[in-house]
């Protein structure tokens, strides 16, 4: 055996050269690419990671209660020793009285003391944590499992318990078995589109929890107007109140919004507002604030403004209505009218079924509310069978049916974590138009709604995307080199130039 010399340095610079990985990159050095990826890695590391946290929280709970239950057994086994005994514990329970308050806080509550303690959040967090984890460990264990796999985050899964919190025991299996089936058989989705998936499952196999809870949505509806504790001179109004009564008073916002002129100097979110305060006031219409509508200015210095007389008149004698210019009469504004979308098959209509239908921008709704509401309803009947007008495939812009059986198709906007409303997106196609060409092939499958795409010349570059055909996408983000988005250049057509026909001679 030969130590040192140049035959180990040769044999162990070999070995370095043989074994020798790649030196890890610096975040700073990675391409937008990597960088993704390295986001994606980390939300799956995430999503395991509080999968054994509130694993843990329910296990500490466990363990806490387990220990309070023994504790109080060594002192108090729960049987009286004789009647009177009896009739007095009784009575203190009448009262209110806890037997147990003495032996000190039980499991629940020292798991929350200790929790709250170790991650530095307040007591209701930590309750929210053991809650879940109770609800991961037995009643939605195999959703649970998809946490545990990523394909779904803390966030979807609070959503999945919150959304099953009427199912009964003796359906939960069942849910629980087809919601984890449909979220692994499906690619990542949106929150609403999640949440959507979560209440249809549940109207199919437990349509009994769908009555309980539209039950308790309007007996637990409210409304709390308090000031703002982050903003001095704001206040903040929260609520809670059944769908429907939601979607109405939205629209009629929306359209009492949009119901002014164009010249108005407030942002949409500001008319909204207003538009509350109006209704408050009992007005059906907002007033208008563009220049023409607004009232002339009034100067407070002028005496005359003051007074509401001219002093130039004080001296006449009597005058005639020649005087007078006649006084305008308002002409009557009509007043808006909410507009919601509602998609239903029609044998739910027809009473043959009680499937859910579905609300734009709010989700499921059960037959009887949804049959309810469509009875002065104006309806726009699609048939999905039938193939598009031979019209339309000829045209670059879809057909109102061809637009309408589009969104119907879809929830919401399918780019990947958009969740704006599928009526309030434009259409867009899939498949880029060719360059030279001003015309243009519409499809079913080839359309796909774009929430608030910005048009542009055609000389400019338009997003385009693809790989998800016949869905929804919001082109209001950055383009990036994923396989979902491509940039392409749209060039604009040039005219075709004929030919000088010549005349002989």
């Amino acid at each position: 055996m030969q130590f040192g010399g140049d035959g180990a340095a040769t044999s162990g610079e070999r070995l370095e050269a043989e074994s020798s990985l790649p030196a890890a990159l610096s975040d700073f050095e990675l391409s937008p690419g990597e960088l993704v990826d390295v986001i994606t890695h980390c939300a799956s590391i995430t999503s395991a990671a509080s999968y054994r946290l509130l694993t843990a929280a329910s296990l500490l709970h466990e363990e806490r209660e387990l220990d309070y239950q023994l504790r109080r057994t060594e002192h108090h086994d729960g049987q009286a020793p004789s009647e009177d005994e009896l009739h007095r514990r009784a009575a203190d329970a009448a009262a209110g009285i806890d037997p147990y308050a003495e032996y000190g806080p039980d499991g629940f509550d020292q798991a929350t003391a200790e929790l709250g303690a170790a991650l530095m959040i307040p007591a209701a967090q930590a309750r929210d944590l053991i809650r879940v984890g109770d609800v991961l460990r037995y009643r939605l264990m195999l959703t649970g499992n998809t946490l545990a796999c990523a394909r779904i985050d803390q966030r979807r899964f609070t959503i999945a318990m919150k959304r099953t919190d009427f199912v009964p025991d003796a359906d939960m299996q069942t849910v629980d078995a087809h919601l984890a089936e449909a979220i692994l058989a499906r690619p990542p989705m949106s929150t609403t589109q999640f949440t959507i998936l979560v209440d249809s499952i549940v109207a199919k196999h437990a349509p009994d929890a769908v009555r309980r809870r539209r039950e308790r949505a309007g007996d637990d509806r409210k409304i709390i107007i308090a000031p703002d504790r982050f903003t001095p001179g704001q206040s903040r109004i929260t609520g809670t109140l059944p769908i429907t009564d939601a979607a109405e008073l939205n629209t009629q916002l929306d359209a009492m919004a949009a119901a002014v002129h164009h010249d108005d100097p407030r942002t949409t979110q500001q008319r909204r507002v207003d538009a509350l305060i109006a209704l408050a006031a009992h007005l059906d219409v907002l007033p208008c604030r563009c220049p023409h509508c607004a009232p002339a200015p009034v100067d407070l210095d002028d005496p005359q403004a003051e007074t509401g007389l001219e002093t130039d008149g004080l001296d006449a004698g009597p005058t005639s209505d020649a005087g007078y210019a006649p006084v305008p009469v308002p002409v009557p504004v009509p007043v808006p009218v909410p507009t919601f979308h509602i998609v239903v098959n029609l044998s739910t209509l027809l009473g043959r079924d009680d499937d859910p239908g579905f609300l734009d921008g709010h989700g499921l709704i059960d037959a009887d509310t949804m049959r309810s509401l469509l009875a002065d309803a104006q309806r726009s009947f699609v048939n999905a069978d039938a193939g598009a007008d031979a019209a339309a495939g000829s045209r670059y812009a879809p057909s109102r049916k061809l637009q309408t059986l589009v969104r119907c198709g879809e929830l919401c906007c399918t780019f990947p974590g958009c969740n704006s409303p599928v009526w309030t997106a434009d259409l867009d196609h899939t498949i880029g138009v060719r360059p030279r060409i001003t015309t243009g092939r519409w499809s079913d499958v080839a359309a796909q709604p774009q929430a608030a795409v910005p048009f542009s010349p055609p000389d400019q570059d338009l997003r385009h995307v693809e790989g998800l055909p016949g869905r929804v996408h919001d082109s209001l983000v950055p383009v990036t080199d994923r396989t979902h988005l491509r940039r392409q250049r749209v060039q604009r057509p040039r005219p075709v130039r004929l030919p000088r026909s010549r005349t002989p001679a």
